[in-house]
């Protein structure tokens, strides 16, 4: 069993009548103990949860008033965090209570007056830049928006830590899905599996999306048929239409099966990842690049949605990007691919032409 560097955890364990062990963890010792977790919650020992149950618990045995974790803890009882995406608390939880280089683990003990001092940030900073990556810049960011929570609450009054900028690049735009790699992933994979590719490709749904995604989603159009469905991330009505590909899938879904992706056992998945997971862990199998993921089917799909019919204008709103953005993906994608044929490169130049005329015409109305 995992073991993680907290003070003040007092392990007990107990023999049930079945004769199994079962361990349960303290905030300290006594009648004045706290039981934040026992080994049949399903918490994984040194998860954020675990940090984070651990955190609440010792409120009452290490009182936080004072400390920078009285921010932490205030932060999460507030509507600022409550009305996030369960995605986006998810994701702030493992900033704010990862074991070795979550916040409340390096700051946590920290007084408030400690964030008064404009020294602070050099130490942030070169917190930010131990962790590195993508993964630094999320902890900053998030440290910066529990000290502006702190400052709008009138518990410091200096924000020392504003105006820092992410340092990681991220480089996944030019990362497509070849068209040989997508074959060999639909030879090598099982099918359960492989539907998860293959609606990605065919949709640029990111994996939240996908996750949900219903035969509810699929309404018929006097052309055919769309994708209607709420995004996660993005919290918008997203009209998707449904290339050729996806109608086949679509036919393909067995009668009274709601959900499109469900695992091996037709159920669905418990949770989002575990799409990028299964992707990921055939990818390895199969031997295709390394560096890809299920959320680089994105660019290949805008070139999907193109073929498909749809306007540069639907492709950029939906997929979050520019217009001018969407326009150079699907450039890039028709470069790298051989077997992409002319009429896509053409389809784009009409696209482009369109997309100009009507700005033209706009900014014309808005003249007169």
């Amino acid at each position: 069993m995992t073991r993680v560097n907290l003070k003040g955890i007092n392990r007990v364990r107990k023999k049930l009548a079945d004769g199994s062990i079962r361990e349960h963890h303290y905030v300290g010792r006594g009648k004045g103990a706290v039981k934040f977790w026992d080994s049949a919650s399903g918490v994984a020992i040194g998860s954020p949860e675990y940090v984070e149950a651990f955190t609440k618990a010792s409120r009452s045995g290490t009182p936080a008033q004072g400390k920078f974790r009285s921010v932490i803890l205030r932060f999460m009882d507030s509507q600022d965090f409550t009305g996030l995406a369960p995605r986006t608390q998810s994701d702030m939880r493992k900033s704010f209570f990862h074991a070795t280089n979550g916040i409340d683990h390096k700051f946590g003990d920290a007084p408030l007056a400690a964030f008064e001092d404009p020294r602070i940030r050099r130490q942030a900073l070169d917190w930010r830049d131990k962790i590195g990556g993508k993964v630094g810049d999320d902890r900053i960011r998030h440290l910066q928006r529990l000290v502006g929570f702190a400052l709008d609450r009138t518990m410091i009054r200096h924000h020392h830590l504003m105006g820092i900028k992410s340092v990681y690049k991220g480089k996944r735009a030019e990362i497509f899905w070849m068209p040989e790699e997508i074959e060999a992933f639909r030879l090598g994979a099982p099918d359960h599996v492989w539907r998860i590719l293959a609606i990605a490709l065919e949709t640029g749904l990111r994996p939240g999306d996908l996750f949900e995604l219903t035969r509810e989603h699929i309404h018929r159009t006097p052309h055919g048929h769309r994708i209607v469905i709420w995004t996660k991330k993005r919290k918008r009505l997203a009209s998707i239409p449904v290339t050729a590909r996806m109608a086949e899938l679509i036919a393909e879904t067995p009668e009274g099966q709601a959900r499109l992706i469900v695992n091996k056992g037709g159920q669905p998945y418990q949770h989002e990842n575990y799409l990028g997971d299964a992707v990921s862990t055939w990818r390895d199998k199969i031997k295709i690049r390394s560096e890809l993921q299920l959320k680089d089917a994105r660019g290949t799909a805008a070139t999907r949605l193109l073929e498909a019919g749809a306007e540069l204008k639907e492709i950029a709103t939906h997929m979050g990007w520019s217009i001018k953005h969407a326009a150079e993906v699907i450039e890039r994608y028709v470069a790298l691919s051989p077997s992409m044929t002319d009429g896509l490169a053409e389809k784009l130049a009409r696209a482009e032409s369109r997309t100009k005329l009507q700005t033209a015409m706009q900014t014309g109305e808005g003249q007169t």
